[in-house]
Protein backbone atom coordinates (compact mmCIF):
# COMPACT_ATOMS: atom_id res chain seq x y z
CA UNK A 1 0.00 0.00 0.00
CA UNK A 2 1.29 3.20 -1.05
CA UNK A 3 1.63 5.90 1.96
CA UNK A 4 0.36 8.86 1.11
CA UNK A 5 2.78 11.79 0.08
CA UNK A 6 1.53 15.35 0.91
CA UNK A 7 2.11 17.69 -1.76
CA UNK A 8 2.06 21.71 -1.18
CA UNK A 9 -0.92 22.57 -4.09
CA UNK A 10 -0.89 25.73 -5.50
CA UNK A 11 -3.21 28.39 -3.63
CA UNK A 12 -6.27 28.64 -6.05
CA UNK A 13 -7.32 31.67 -6.07
CA UNK A 14 -10.62 31.97 -7.25
CA UNK A 15 -12.15 30.52 -4.06
CA UNK A 16 -9.65 31.69 -1.35
CA UNK A 17 -8.66 27.72 -0.59
CA UNK A 18 -5.41 27.58 1.58
CA UNK A 19 -3.93 24.00 2.08
CA UNK A 20 -2.81 20.48 1.28
CA UNK A 21 -4.36 18.27 -1.09
CA UNK A 22 -3.19 14.62 -1.38
CA UNK A 23 -2.24 12.17 -4.14
CA UNK A 24 -3.05 8.91 -4.39
CA UNK A 25 -2.32 7.09 -7.46
CA UNK A 26 -0.78 9.57 -9.34
CA UNK A 27 -4.13 11.55 -9.36
CA UNK A 28 -4.59 15.06 -6.79
CA UNK A 29 -7.85 15.44 -5.33
CA UNK A 30 -8.93 19.08 -5.32
CA UNK A 31 -11.79 20.96 -4.04
CA UNK A 32 -12.88 23.29 -6.36
CA UNK A 33 -16.13 22.73 -8.31
CA UNK A 34 -14.27 23.77 -11.53
CA UNK A 35 -11.78 21.42 -11.40
CA UNK A 36 -14.08 18.49 -9.54
CA UNK A 37 -16.55 19.01 -13.10
CA UNK A 38 -13.94 18.73 -15.22
CA UNK A 39 -12.14 15.52 -13.57
CA UNK A 40 -9.36 16.57 -11.06
CA UNK A 41 -6.89 15.30 -13.22
CA UNK A 42 -3.51 16.72 -14.69
CA UNK A 43 -5.67 18.75 -17.39
CA UNK A 44 -7.65 20.52 -14.86
CA UNK A 45 -3.94 20.97 -13.55
CA UNK A 46 -2.33 22.96 -16.30
CA UNK A 47 -5.55 24.70 -16.39
CA UNK A 48 -5.77 26.01 -12.79
CA UNK A 49 -2.05 27.17 -13.17
CA UNK A 50 -2.34 28.53 -16.40
CA UNK A 51 -5.19 30.96 -14.62
CA UNK A 52 -3.46 31.29 -11.65
CA UNK A 53 -0.54 32.71 -13.63
CA UNK A 54 -2.52 34.83 -15.45
CA UNK A 55 -4.13 35.84 -12.68
CA UNK A 56 -0.90 36.73 -10.62
CA UNK A 57 0.67 38.47 -14.38
CA UNK A 58 -2.35 40.72 -14.55
CA UNK A 59 -2.16 42.31 -11.27
CA UNK A 60 1.54 42.70 -11.55
CA UNK A 61 1.46 44.15 -15.24
CA UNK A 62 -2.10 46.40 -14.02
CA UNK A 63 0.06 47.61 -10.93
CA UNK A 64 3.28 48.34 -13.07
CA UNK A 65 1.05 50.54 -15.54
CA UNK A 66 -0.73 52.47 -12.79
CA UNK A 67 2.30 53.13 -11.08
CA UNK A 68 4.38 54.80 -14.39
CA UNK A 69 1.01 56.80 -14.55
CA UNK A 70 1.23 58.00 -11.18
CA UNK A 71 4.99 58.90 -11.72
CA UNK A 72 4.99 60.46 -14.88
CA UNK A 73 2.28 62.87 -13.11
CA UNK A 74 4.95 64.02 -10.29
CA UNK A 75 3.04 62.00 -7.65
CA UNK A 76 4.89 60.80 -4.78
CA UNK A 77 5.42 57.49 -3.12
CA UNK A 78 2.43 57.71 -1.39
CA UNK A 79 0.08 58.72 -4.59
CA UNK A 80 2.02 56.29 -7.21
CA UNK A 81 1.39 53.49 -4.50
CA UNK A 82 -2.12 54.46 -4.09
CA UNK A 83 -2.82 54.06 -7.65
CA UNK A 84 -0.96 51.42 -8.57
CA UNK A 85 -2.52 49.59 -6.14
CA UNK A 86 -6.28 50.97 -7.33
CA UNK A 87 -5.46 49.73 -10.98
CA UNK A 88 -4.27 46.47 -10.16
CA UNK A 89 -7.36 45.77 -7.78
CA UNK A 90 -9.68 48.14 -8.72
CA UNK A 91 -11.60 46.10 -11.58
CA UNK A 92 -11.83 42.77 -9.79
CA UNK A 93 -13.22 44.38 -6.62
CA UNK A 94 -16.09 46.15 -8.92
CA UNK A 95 -16.97 42.80 -10.36
CA UNK A 96 -17.13 40.85 -7.35
CA UNK A 97 -19.42 44.07 -5.67
CA UNK A 98 -21.58 43.29 -8.92
CA UNK A 99 -21.65 39.55 -8.33
CA UNK A 100 -22.47 39.57 -4.81
CA UNK A 101 -19.92 37.40 -3.80
CA UNK A 102 -16.79 38.28 -1.22
CA UNK A 103 -14.34 40.47 -2.91
CA UNK A 104 -10.85 38.56 -4.24
CA UNK A 105 -8.32 40.27 -1.75
CA UNK A 106 -9.86 40.00 0.86
CA UNK A 107 -9.62 36.16 0.94
CA UNK A 108 -6.43 36.07 -1.00
CA UNK A 109 -3.58 38.71 -0.03
CA UNK A 110 -1.44 37.55 -2.22
CA UNK A 111 -2.64 39.69 -4.75
CA UNK A 112 -2.67 43.11 -2.48
CA UNK A 113 0.86 42.28 -1.76
CA UNK A 114 1.99 41.36 -5.12
CA UNK A 115 0.04 45.46 -6.54
CA UNK A 116 1.84 47.12 -3.33
CA UNK A 117 5.29 45.14 -4.11
CA UNK A 118 5.02 46.22 -7.76
CA UNK A 119 4.47 49.63 -7.25
CA UNK A 120 7.17 50.43 -4.42
CA UNK A 121 9.70 48.82 -6.67
CA UNK A 122 8.12 50.77 -9.88
CA UNK A 123 8.44 54.07 -7.74
CA UNK A 124 11.96 53.45 -6.65
CA UNK A 125 13.38 52.52 -10.13
CA UNK A 126 11.73 55.31 -12.22
CA UNK A 127 14.44 57.75 -12.25
CA UNK A 128 16.43 54.92 -13.80
CA UNK A 129 13.02 54.78 -16.02
CA UNK A 130 13.03 58.12 -17.15
CA UNK A 131 17.57 58.12 -17.87
CA UNK A 132 16.53 55.86 -20.55
CA UNK A 133 13.86 57.28 -21.89
CA UNK A 134 10.46 55.49 -20.80
CA UNK A 135 7.18 57.89 -20.74
CA UNK A 136 3.66 57.20 -21.00
CA UNK A 137 3.08 56.36 -24.49
CA UNK A 138 6.65 54.04 -24.27
CA UNK A 139 6.23 50.72 -25.57
CA UNK A 140 7.53 49.16 -22.35
CA UNK A 141 4.12 51.14 -20.60
CA UNK A 142 1.68 50.40 -23.64
CA UNK A 143 2.62 46.18 -23.22
CA UNK A 144 2.35 45.91 -19.40
CA UNK A 145 -0.79 48.02 -19.24
CA UNK A 146 -2.04 45.42 -22.79
CA UNK A 147 -0.55 42.46 -20.56
CA UNK A 148 -2.54 43.13 -17.20
CA UNK A 149 -6.06 44.16 -19.20
CA UNK A 150 -5.49 40.87 -21.28
CA UNK A 151 -5.15 38.94 -18.28
CA UNK A 152 -7.88 40.86 -15.63
CA UNK A 153 -10.07 40.50 -18.90
CA UNK A 154 -9.98 36.10 -19.00
CA UNK A 155 -9.78 36.18 -15.16
CA UNK A 156 -13.03 38.49 -14.99
CA UNK A 157 -14.98 36.64 -17.94
CA UNK A 158 -14.25 32.79 -15.91
CA UNK A 159 -14.92 34.01 -12.47
CA UNK A 160 -18.54 35.93 -14.07
CA UNK A 161 -19.33 32.88 -15.81
CA UNK A 162 -18.57 30.12 -13.19
CA UNK A 163 -20.82 32.71 -10.87
CA UNK A 164 -23.92 33.02 -13.13
CA UNK A 165 -23.33 30.71 -16.08
CA UNK A 166 -24.80 33.34 -18.53
CA UNK A 167 -22.71 34.30 -20.95
CA UNK A 168 -23.76 37.67 -21.27
CA UNK A 169 -23.08 38.35 -17.99
CA UNK A 170 -19.52 36.78 -18.38
CA UNK A 171 -18.38 38.99 -20.87
CA UNK A 172 -19.51 41.71 -19.14
CA UNK A 173 -17.50 40.73 -16.04
CA UNK A 174 -14.58 40.35 -18.44
CA UNK A 175 -14.62 43.87 -19.53
CA UNK A 176 -15.51 45.33 -16.53
CA UNK A 177 -12.55 43.77 -14.40
CA UNK A 178 -10.06 44.40 -16.88
CA UNK A 179 -11.31 48.24 -17.89
CA UNK A 180 -12.67 49.07 -14.12
CA UNK A 181 -8.96 49.99 -12.87
CA UNK A 182 -7.54 51.59 -15.69
CA UNK A 183 -10.15 53.99 -15.89
CA UNK A 184 -9.79 54.97 -12.08
CA UNK A 185 -6.52 54.97 -12.73
CA UNK A 186 -6.66 57.66 -15.58
CA UNK A 187 -9.08 59.67 -12.91
CA UNK A 188 -6.91 60.15 -10.41
CA UNK A 189 -3.96 61.22 -12.58
CA UNK A 190 -6.24 63.74 -13.86
CA UNK A 191 -6.00 62.15 -17.58
CA UNK A 192 -8.57 61.41 -20.30
CA UNK A 193 -9.63 57.87 -19.89
CA UNK A 194 -7.84 55.55 -22.73
CA UNK A 195 -11.18 52.93 -22.86
CA UNK A 196 -13.65 55.41 -23.62
CA UNK A 197 -12.34 57.82 -25.71
CA UNK A 198 -11.08 57.05 -29.53
CA UNK A 199 -8.34 59.71 -29.94
CA UNK A 200 -5.55 57.41 -29.39
CA UNK A 201 -6.72 53.79 -30.21
CA UNK A 202 -9.30 51.34 -28.70
CA UNK A 203 -9.11 49.85 -25.84
CA UNK A 204 -12.25 48.18 -24.28
CA UNK A 205 -12.72 46.62 -27.43
CA UNK A 206 -10.39 43.83 -27.14
CA UNK A 207 -11.20 43.04 -23.79
CA UNK A 208 -14.80 42.38 -25.16
CA UNK A 209 -13.73 40.35 -28.17
CA UNK A 210 -11.26 38.57 -25.93
CA UNK A 211 -14.44 37.69 -23.61
CA UNK A 212 -16.45 36.82 -26.15
CA UNK A 213 -13.41 34.32 -27.64
CA UNK A 214 -13.43 32.94 -24.24
CA UNK A 215 -17.28 32.11 -23.96
CA UNK A 216 -17.06 30.70 -27.01
CA UNK A 217 -14.43 28.14 -26.64
CA UNK A 218 -15.95 27.37 -23.42
CA UNK A 219 -18.43 25.67 -24.42
CA UNK A 220 -20.86 24.64 -21.39
CA UNK A 221 -18.64 23.95 -19.01
CA UNK A 222 -20.08 26.16 -16.22
CA UNK A 223 -23.20 24.96 -16.33
CA UNK A 224 -23.98 21.69 -17.55
CA UNK A 225 -24.30 18.78 -14.86
CA UNK A 226 -22.96 16.15 -17.17
CA UNK A 227 -19.13 16.17 -18.55
CA UNK A 228 -18.57 19.51 -19.85
CA UNK A 229 -17.99 19.51 -24.08
CA UNK A 230 -16.03 22.17 -26.14
CA UNK A 231 -17.38 23.16 -29.89
CA UNK A 232 -13.45 22.71 -30.96
CA UNK A 233 -11.29 20.01 -28.89
CA UNK A 234 -8.72 22.55 -27.16
CA UNK A 235 -5.73 20.95 -25.29
CA UNK A 236 -6.10 21.56 -21.57
CA UNK A 237 -5.51 25.37 -20.59
CA UNK A 238 -6.40 26.70 -24.20
CA UNK A 239 -9.17 28.10 -23.59
CA UNK A 240 -7.85 30.46 -21.26
CA UNK A 241 -4.44 30.65 -23.15
CA UNK A 242 -6.04 31.44 -26.49
CA UNK A 243 -8.64 34.13 -25.58
CA UNK A 244 -5.44 35.72 -23.51
CA UNK A 245 -2.70 35.87 -26.81
CA UNK A 246 -5.91 37.52 -28.85
CA UNK A 247 -7.13 40.11 -26.66
CA UNK A 248 -2.75 40.83 -26.03
CA UNK A 249 -2.56 41.34 -29.88
CA UNK A 250 -5.18 43.19 -31.02
CA UNK A 251 -4.34 45.70 -28.26
CA UNK A 252 -0.91 45.75 -29.79
CA UNK A 253 -2.03 45.81 -33.31
CA UNK A 254 -4.70 48.95 -32.02
CA UNK A 255 -1.71 51.05 -30.81
CA UNK A 256 0.70 50.33 -33.53
CA UNK A 257 -2.18 51.04 -36.72
CA UNK A 258 -4.28 53.26 -34.74
CA UNK A 259 -6.98 51.51 -34.96
CA UNK A 260 -10.13 53.09 -33.33
CA UNK A 261 -13.89 53.40 -33.10
CA UNK A 262 -16.07 55.60 -35.02
CA UNK A 263 -16.74 58.71 -33.06
CA UNK A 264 -18.36 62.31 -32.87
CA UNK A 265 -15.99 65.34 -34.42
CA UNK A 266 -15.42 67.66 -31.41
CA UNK A 267 -16.78 70.89 -32.98
CA UNK A 268 -15.92 73.04 -29.68
CA UNK A 269 -13.10 73.71 -27.56
CA UNK A 270 -13.21 70.97 -24.36
CA UNK A 271 -12.51 71.08 -20.56
CA UNK A 272 -9.32 68.72 -22.11
CA UNK A 273 -6.11 70.35 -23.74
CA UNK A 274 -4.74 68.73 -26.98
CA UNK A 275 -1.99 66.84 -24.92
CA UNK A 276 -5.27 64.87 -23.31
CA UNK A 277 -5.01 66.16 -19.56
CA UNK A 278 -7.36 67.39 -17.63
CA UNK A 279 -7.20 71.36 -17.53
CA UNK A 280 -7.32 72.64 -14.14
CA UNK A 281 -5.45 76.01 -14.13
CA UNK A 282 -7.55 79.08 -12.82
CA UNK A 283 -8.56 81.33 -14.99
CA UNK A 284 -8.60 85.20 -14.45
CA UNK A 285 -12.16 86.41 -14.47
CA UNK A 286 -12.30 89.10 -17.31
CA UNK A 287 -14.54 92.11 -16.37
CA UNK A 288 -14.81 95.59 -16.76
CA UNK A 289 -16.56 97.63 -13.74
CA UNK A 290 -17.63 101.25 -15.22
CA UNK A 291 -19.16 103.59 -12.32
CA UNK A 292 -19.20 107.38 -12.87
CA UNK A 293 -20.41 109.58 -9.24
CA UNK A 294 -22.82 111.33 -10.42
CA UNK A 295 -23.10 114.82 -8.99
CA UNK A 296 -24.01 115.33 -4.78
CA UNK A 297 -22.25 112.06 -4.43
CA UNK A 298 -25.56 111.33 -2.90
CA UNK A 299 -26.98 109.59 -6.11
CA UNK A 300 -28.20 106.19 -5.83
CA UNK A 301 -25.70 105.05 -8.13
CA UNK A 302 -22.98 107.09 -5.61
CA UNK A 303 -24.80 105.00 -2.74
CA UNK A 304 -24.40 101.58 -4.74
CA UNK A 305 -21.07 102.02 -5.46
CA UNK A 306 -20.01 102.51 -2.11
CA UNK A 307 -21.69 98.96 -0.82
CA UNK A 308 -19.91 97.21 -4.01
CA UNK A 309 -16.56 98.64 -4.36
CA UNK A 310 -13.97 100.30 -1.30
CA UNK A 311 -11.09 102.51 -1.64
CA UNK A 312 -8.64 99.61 -2.72
CA UNK A 313 -11.10 98.41 -5.24
CA UNK A 314 -11.45 101.88 -6.45
CA UNK A 315 -7.98 102.63 -7.28
CA UNK A 316 -7.40 99.23 -8.82
CA UNK A 317 -9.87 99.50 -11.04
CA UNK A 318 -9.03 103.38 -11.84
CA UNK A 319 -12.12 105.06 -10.31
CA UNK A 320 -12.24 108.63 -8.88
CA UNK A 321 -13.02 108.19 -4.67
CA UNK A 322 -16.19 108.65 -3.20
CA UNK A 323 -16.27 111.83 -1.01
CA UNK A 324 -18.46 111.95 2.08
CA UNK A 325 -21.49 113.52 1.56
CA UNK A 326 -22.54 117.06 2.99
CA UNK A 327 -23.97 117.52 6.01
CA UNK A 328 -22.68 114.16 7.63
CA UNK A 329 -18.66 115.19 8.04
CA UNK A 330 -19.30 114.71 11.41
CA UNK A 331 -20.78 111.75 12.28
CA UNK A 332 -18.21 108.46 13.14
CA UNK A 333 -16.59 107.01 10.24
CA UNK A 334 -18.03 103.57 9.19
CA UNK A 335 -15.15 101.25 8.05
CA UNK A 336 -14.80 100.32 4.75
CA UNK A 337 -16.49 96.65 3.64
CA UNK A 338 -13.49 94.02 3.52
CA UNK A 339 -11.62 93.55 0.37
CA UNK A 340 -12.34 90.04 -0.47
CA UNK A 341 -10.42 90.42 -3.24
CA UNK A 342 -7.23 90.53 -1.43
Amino acid sequence: VALAAPIRCMRPLLQGFRGWCTARGGVAAHSLPLLALRGGAAGADVSQLVLDATFYLGTAMASMAGTITAGSCEMDLFGCTIVGTLTAIGGGTIRDIILGRTVYWLTDTSHLTIALAVSVAIFLTWPALVSLGLRDSHLAFLWSDALGMASSCIVGTHIGYERTGKAKIAILCGVLTSIGGGIMRDLLCLERPRALHADRSMYATPALLGALLFVLLSGDKYYAAAEPTSPVPLPAGAEYFVPWLFCLLLRAAAWTFRLALPHWARKRQSIFDLRGSLSLEPQKPQFQVALTPAEGHNSIADRVGRLLLGPKQRRRFGLPQLLVPKGRRGRRKVPPPADEFD
